[in-house]
């Protein structure tokens, strides 16, 4: 496999798992849990999900 490849899924499977486990993140990080301390890691997971589809499927 291409390594690229094998990088764009270790984001896109990261950044799922932010977005699934994003309160108990939100939590260790941020030591609080609410909308705010959730924004950052809201946006982190989004983009890598996008970041790493789009390198899959070549868009």
């Amino acid at each position: 496999m291409n390594a690229m490849l094998l990088l764009s899924i270790a984001e896109l499977l990261a950044g799922m798992l932010i977005n699934i486990f994003i309160g108990k993140l939100a939590k260790w990080i941020f030591r609080k849990d609410g909308t705010s301390s959730r924004l950052p890691l809201r946006v982190l997971g989004i983009y890598l999900i996008i970041n790493g589809a789009s390198r899959i499927f070549h868009i």
